[in-house]
């Protein structure tokens, strides 16, 4: 956890030094040896995990920028890798900011090196937020695609039926929403189970994309949920859950499920 504006970011490179224990915060005096780029940065999260595959801890700051010194959002990201064995930095960077962001660690393509996937809240209505991840990959800095949220679509029936239908399984599921009968009556969204007014629904992008080890292999697949609106944006009807697995080049679709949300 994007439509294609979640990839295609720079690796910058530069060069640095810094050391520290594997899976623990970075303390005080350590955080303070790392020097992030322009002093508009500033640091986020500090973390010790090795990404670059040589059995060594290397330390890795989340840095943003906010969009105003009193601003919870940051309107710019950087993740620094700091190679204490090669000596040397590389920094990622995200076209697009968030709210709290955080940063995650597992082996998700396999290689034996831990990536880290970065989530970023966007704060809209829809309870998105952007994805991004990064890695090392023969021995080069990289930045990988995630998942592509599911396609899905769905259009209110007579009798208070929605069928939900995934693009990519080809699989529909139909919602029994009577129990919203009386606040869709209310609202002339129907009239003693009659259609009144043609309805879409409308499917949100990722909310969340977690990392999740499935076969206990310690390679981790990605579990992604979308939520699904009916006839307004705050009327959530369903969620739907995807999982996936890394293939070689890219994400590959597991399952798909479409749950309905309880009011």
């Amino acid at each position: 956890m994007w439509k294609g504006k979640r990839v295609g970011m720079a690796a910058v490179l530069a060069w640095g030094l810094i050391a520290g224990a594997a899976g623990q915060p970075v303390s005080a005096r350590e955080a303070r040896q790392v020097q992030p780029p322009p002093s508009v940065y500033e640091e986020i999260q500090i973390k010790r995990q090795d990404v670059t595959g040589d059995g060594r801890p290397d330390v890795v700051t989340l840095l943003g920028h906010r969009f105003a010194a009193d601003s919870p959002y940051y309107e710019k990201l950087k993740v620094m890798v700091q190679d204490p064995v090669a000596k040397k930095t590389v920094f990622f960077t995200t076209p697009y900011g968030g709210y709290q962001p955080d940063m995650a660690f597992c082996d998700f393509i396999g290689n034996g090196t831990k990536q880290i996937l970065l989530q970023a809240p966007t704060g809209g209505s829809g309870g998105t937020s952007e994805f991004y991840l990064f890695g090392n990959k023969d021995n080069k800095p990289v930045v990988l695609p995630v998942p592509q949220p599911l396609t899905i679509t769905g259009s209110y029936q007579d009798n208070y039926k929605v069928p939900i239908h995934i693009k990519e399984t080809n699989h529909t599921t139909v919602l029994d929403l009577t129990d919203r009968k009386k606040i869709y009556d209310e609202n002339g969204v129907y009239k003693d189970g009659k259609l009144l007014t043609p309805t879409e629904v409308m499917p949100n992008s990722f909310s969340v994309l977690t990392p999740v080890d499935e076969n206990r292999d310690g390679v981790c697949e990605l579990k992604g949920v979308q939520r699904v609106s009916g006839v307004a944006n705050a009327d959530t009807i369903a969620y739907v859950e995807s999982l996936w697995k890394w293939d070689k080049t890219g994400w590959k679709l597991q399952k798909a499920e479409v749950k309905k949300a309880e009011m």
